[in-house]
């Protein structure tokens, strides 16, 4: 005998089922979240509470631009604001304007760490936003050690203030000085823009390169003076040698691989004069690759086609290719990205990618090569073509709208220390993907990056 279809149940009755049915629902365990709600609560309420005060930080760097190793106010700024806001602050390095800003609750425990970098470009001041990347890595300490306060979370937080990171390689040197070596992960952000309004947009890229490796180096070029009319014979002319390397340079870039860089510029002109044959040109220079080697290899080619040019004209050269000048490819660790990404979402249904990669460098990639490490990337509101590196992104970067796209990154990132400092499991599965890493990839730390070259 066939069953007849139920008939729909009246109104009344089906009220009270759905009644029921959401009464019951407090019985079903909730899902489990990405971090206890304590812990995100003490770091989102820690870091809204000091966001009046990381503006102010912000617009005292921001209006202060500092060129590499000469960060003089925005250290001061910084340790001042640090040290108020209960972090011990010490330098234990060569760099004057380099800080470890420290906070330990309870004993033992792991070292989670953030960076800040703070140092402008020549002519366009912060037109990488070093000054977000800074208040960024304080508003993240702010809030990691308020979560190991309020979760009674066993661990340490440090920030350390990173000079040069546009020239120079602050983070190359404090490695080796051993500011590194104590810290069990390590993360930071960067922002971008440069394509108007847009809605939050983010990254942290995983699965090869997150950006590329750079090798810088300059060439001084020695010639000998003489009057351009009178008697130019008499001369040898250290710009042409200049000018005549910069254009093998650009022939040279023909043959180059679609994810290689060469790029640089000339100077001297302070010296120069139209009616003297110039005895003294420099140039500077930075290669830029997928890997350290394809970097170094590429940097040696260029340089050969300056020596060439020193010698065809007669001039005698000074190579300057520093060690510190290396920066690495940058090479996320997944677990840390990741997470990274899913919190993001799940806290602010923001979409993080994390496939792709910049063609910019940073010397962050060299920490990445010494200790588990991130860097997130987010863009900011800026005019089309006012990316990176512009007078329109300086400007952009000292907006309101970039302070606070900057503040939610940084409890993505305290939520991220929180989590590794908390979950062992986490903390495990992030050092298993370092360790994988590194024997894939060798360590970078080698006693000579690069390689002698012969002077003409």
């Amino acid at each position: 005998m066939k069953s007849s279809p139920t008939n729909a149940l009246p109104s009344e009755v089906q009220a009270l089922v759905n009644q029921t049915i959401e009464s019951l629902k407090d019985l079903v365990p909730p899902t489990p979240s990405f971090v206890s709600d304590e812990i995100q609560d003490a770091v989102f309420e820690a870091i809204d509470a000091v966001d009046k005060d990381m503006r102010a930080l912000n617009l005292a760097i921001h209006d202060n631009p500092e060129l590499m190793f000469k960060e003089v106010k925005a250290h001061a700024h910084l340790v001042s604001a640090l040290t108020k806001l209960g972090f011990t602050l010490t330098n234990p390095s060569s760099l004057p304007t380099a800080f470890v800003a420290t906070y330990t609750h309870g004993k033992g425990g792991r070292v989670f760490g953030f960076n800040s970098e703070f140092d402008a470009l020549p002519n366009v001041g912060h037109a990488c936003g070093h000054n977000l990347i800074a208040v960024v890595g304080v508003a993240a300490a702010v809030g990691l050690k308020a979560a190991l306060k309020a979760c009674n979370i066993a661990g340490t937080v440090k920030l350390i203030g990173t000079p040069a990171e546009e020239g120079g390689g602050g983070k190359v040197i404090l490695i080796r000085e051993g500011l590194y070596d104590d810290l069990d992960a390590c993360a930071m952000a960067h922002p971008g823009g440069g394509y108007g309004p847009t809605p939050f947009t983010g990254s942290a890229h995983i699965g090869g390169p997150a950006s590329l490796a750079r090798a810088g180096f300059d060439i001084e070029f020695h010639g000998r003076g003489a009057h351009a009319g009178a008697a130019p014979w008499m001369g040898i002319n250290a710009l042409d040698a200049a000018v005549q390397g910069y254009t093998a340079v650009s022939m040279l870039r023909q043959q180059l691989e679609p994810t290689m860089r060469v790029h640089g510029i000339i100077q001297g002109s302070e010296q120069w004069a139209q009616n003297i044959i110039p005895s003294y040109a420099k140039v500077s220079y930075s290669t830029r690759a997928m890997t350290v080697k394809d970097c170094l290899t590429l940097r040696k080619k260029t340089i050969a086609c300056f020596q060439s040019a020193a010698e065809a004209t007669g001039c005698s050269i000074d190579i300057s290719a520093k060690d510190d000048e290396v920066y690495a490819d940058m090479r996320n660790n997944e677990p840390l990205s990741l997470s990274y990404a899913s919190f993001m979402e799940k806290a602010f249904g923001d979409k993080i990618a994390t496939e792709g990669m910049t063609t910019a460098s940073t010397d962050f990639g060299n920490v990445t090569y010494k200790v588990p490490s991130f860097s997130a990337g987010y863009e900011i509101p800026s005019p089309v073509g006012a990316g990176n590196h512009t007078a329109g992104f300086a400007a952009s970067a000292g907006k309101p709208e970039a302070h606070k796209l900057s503040m939610k990154v940084a409890k993505g990132l305290a939520v991220i220390g929180a989590k590794f400092l908390s979950d062992s499991e986490f903390a495990k599965e992030t050092k298993k993907a370092f360790e994988k890493f590194k024997k894939e990839t060798g360590d970078l730390q080698a006693p000579s990056l690069s390689e002698g070259f012969e002077m003409l």
